[in-house]
């Protein structure tokens, strides 16, 4: 039997020792990250303890309504990724106990539907798909499935990168560029003139959440610049880093950059770093559009060129029982 509750501010030292220990957890997943825009978010996110009364599982989530005003639990909106955060010693049976007490939660919280977003695999330290098991079993339909393109750091030999990504590294390399640690303010400009230029938007995060998260979190957010000839910065790229993963959270370049081959030379010197230092995957992240439903084939086309290859980001939809005539 498993018993279920809405965190609370006071579980704040419980919900991160056990994120601390899990076997598929993230710094996304810490409290100090989770609320830096708690302002956007109504959070709903639970504890979920066995009949013995110990901690197995945590669910990372908020509450909002849907455009039709149908009350939603949803893996957090706030989080890249999501789902069940589980303990080493979870087992399959307790996550099928959890997943059917979490629907029987939800019903007695009036939610009509429950948007669970699976984490990707590249984040298991431990190999953690019980959850998607357990949502097979309950009916549960894929509501959206984006893209994510990952280089392997620990293939040998290791993908080998396309010619014109090798032709933009020589490119910026004879015009005297080079890579260094930098800083956000340098790099936010550069970021926010590409994205109004290119898609009329702006970065998820404001500058101010992004000094502030890498604050809280110094070894984990990483902001790398490439600078010409002459020292400006030219591109620059936002890494977040997990135990197994080097995530690319932001990368872009000015249109001198662009033409100069700045992030190509960015990229490969981002990838040969992490795979120095033991990680085991570069992730590009995602390229798509309304769910899934559009590739972006000319992005995911630069990502590949780096010999990045395909990862699901899964989202699933589970109609609660009293609800499923709608």
């Amino acid at each position: 039997m498993t018993n279920i509750r809405r965190y609370t501010v006071e579980d704040k030292s419980l919900w991160d020792a056990f994120v601390a220990k899990s076997r598929n957890s993230t710094f996304l997943f810490l409290r100090n990250y989770m609320e830096y825009h708690r302002q956007r978010f109504t959070d709903h996110s639970l504890l979920c303890f066995d009949k013995k009364g110990r901690l197995i599982a945590i669910l990372p989530a908020n509450e909002s309504l849907d455009e039709e005003g149908n009350k939603r639990l949803v893996s957090h909106q706030g989080l890249t990724y999501g789902g069940l955060v589980l303990s080493e010693h979870t087992s399959a049976n307790d996550i099928l106990s959890i997943m059917e007490a979490l629907v029987e939660y939800a019903g007695r919280e009036h939610f009509s539907y429950i948007l669970y977003k699976a984490l990707p695999t590249i984040y298991h330290r431990l190999p953690t798909q019980e959850d998607l098991y357990a949502l097979f079993r309950l009916g549960a339909k894929l509501e959206a499935c984006n893209l994510a393109c990952t280089v392997f750091l620990q293939a040998d030999p290791p993908v080998p990168m396309e010619r014109r990504r090798q032709r933009g590294v020589r490119k910026a390399l004879e015009k005297g560029y080079k890579t260094e640690d930098g800083n956000l303010q340098e790099f936010w400009p550069i970021m926010v003139n590409n994205l109004q230029t290119r898609y009329h938007a702006l970065p998820t995060h404001s500058l101010e959440e992004m000094q502030y998260l890498q604050n809280q979190f110094p070894n984990q957010i990483v902001c790398t610049i490439a600078r010409d000839g002459n020292g400006i910065a030219q591109a620059g790229a936002v890494a977040f880093l997990t135990a197994c993963v080097a995530h690319v959270q932001y990368g872009h370049a000015t249109p001198q950059g662009k033409k100069d081959g700045a992030l190509d030379l960015l990229y490969t010197r981002l990838i040969d770093r992490y795979r120095q230092q033991g990680f085991r995957y570069f992730d590009f992240g995602t390229s798509n559009e309304q769910g899934g439903r559009i590739l972006n084939e000319s992005l995911i086309a630069q990502k590949e060129g780096f010999g990045g290859r395909g990862v699901i980001c899964p989202t699933y939809k589970i109609v609660l029982n009293a609800n499923k005539e709608t």
